[in-house]
């Protein structure tokens, strides 16, 4: 049997990079056959090579850069007519905007994955002219794949998008990896300080809301003490805002209390997580983060910020705490680490729930439904 042919066209950074290593660890290899294209990182690279996907390099701007994303488009064009796939599966801002548009000059199906949506990240000018970017290349979607039922309900009422050309397929975990993974011996991650420990796993970027989780711990420290730590694991990559966060953290002179961690491998956000008692999460916006969900699986209460993707898997009061105030985070943090009786209440309903909805081996299935349709889809 002749298999599906799929190319994942990709800026591979974070969640982009976490989802790509599942689909080709999980996919039946047999039925369909990835190839990469885009730019491939050092982590995903290994994964390509064991598991004999074949990747084209594409070098892809972050930013707006009107030379390089003009011949990124007609080599992406070039790439389709010789690869002729079933599907192109385009993923996240740059990925979706170039791909869409070499998508419609090389007559080729795709399925568009915002992994959150680039407008939202900004505001004033720069978000109206990312929205409008994003307007634009709209008029040139096939299908769109939503990583949450909330980025669905996005691209339907802020971007016109029509719904039954929508799939949604949250965002999942391996589960078992969570459970049976050995420690690396290379992590960075040893026993943490502090008789009360609170941390995140992010990028020092405006999506992630760095700034905002200092300002919450100088109010949970102040009110609770020396006793509590915070940890901010994933420097290193991306560090926009880190000028910003050092400075933020001696205004508030905190320093001995605050802790930025370099990121690591999945065994280090494990050993991370299991030594949390609150997992806090002020994103300015979310897709659904993987950290979150992780967060979630290995039973740690949750306390994020009230926007869509988070808001997905986070039912405030139920299995953690939504918030939208400084206020409102200082409390939640409060009452998570005074009762612990709640706290494990929290924790394991968000566990519960994680197992319940984002095992992987369950929506990797869906996925193999959704490319094998393209095969029978007409342009």
């Amino acid at each position: 049997m002749q298999r599906i042919k799929v190319l994942e066209i990709t800026q591979s950074v974070g969640g982009v990079e976490t989802y790509l290593k599942q689909v080709i660890t999980t996919i039946d290899h047999s039925k369909y056959e990835l190839k990469i294209v885009g730019t491939i990182s050092e982590n995903l690279e290994p994964y390509c090579i064991k598991y004999n996907v074949p990747f084209i390099r594409l070098k892809m701007a972050r930013g707006l850069n009107p030379i390089l994303d003009i011949a990124s488009i007609f080599r992406l064009k070039k790439i389709l007519q010789q690869e002729h796939p079933v599907c192109a599966h385009l993923h996240s801002a740059k990925g979706g905007f170039l791909g869409r548009l070499a998508c419609r000059l090389a007559k080729q199906k795709s399925l568009y994955t915002p992994h959150a949506l680039s407008y939202l990240s900004f505001t004033g000018i720069k978000r109206k002219m990312f929205f409008a970017l994003e307007q634009f290349a709209g008029q040139f979607t096939y299908k769109l794949l939503a990583i949450s039922h909330s980025e669905a309900e996005t691209l339907v009422n802020d971007l016109g998008q029509k719904r039954e050309d929508i799939f949604v397929i949250p965002n999942s975990l391996v589960v078992e990896d969570y459970f049976y993974s050995s420690f690396s011996n290379n992590s960075n991650i040893h026993n943490l300080d502090g008789e009360i420990r609170i941390g995140t796993i992010a990028r020092l970027t405006p999506q992630k809301n760095p700034l905002l989780f200092i300002d919450i711990a100088n109010d949970v420290i102040k009110k609770e003490g020396g006793r509590v730590h915070f940890y901010f694991l994933g420097v290193g990559e991306h560090d926009h805002l880190k000028a910003e966060v050092e400075a933020r953290i001696q205004q508030h002179n905190i320093g001995n209390n605050i802790h930025l961690l370099q990121r690591g491998d999945l065994q280090t956000s494990i050993h991370f997580l299991q030594q949390l008692d609150v997992f806090l999460f002020p994103s300015v916006f979310e897709g659904l983060s993987y950290a979150l969900l992780e967060a979630m699986l290995q039973g740690v209460p949750c306390v994020v910020s009230n926007v869509a993707g988070n808001n997905d898997v986070i039912y405030n009061n139920v299995n953690g705490f939504a918030c939208n105030t400084l206020q409102e985070y200082t409390n939640a943090i409060s009452l998570l680490i005074n009762d612990k009786q709640k706290a494990a209440v929290f924790g394991q309903a968000a566990k519960d729930y994680v197992l319940e909805h984002h095992d992987l081996h369950k929506n990797i299935h869906e996925l193999e439904k959704i490319y094998s349709a393209f095969a029978n889809m007409r342009y």
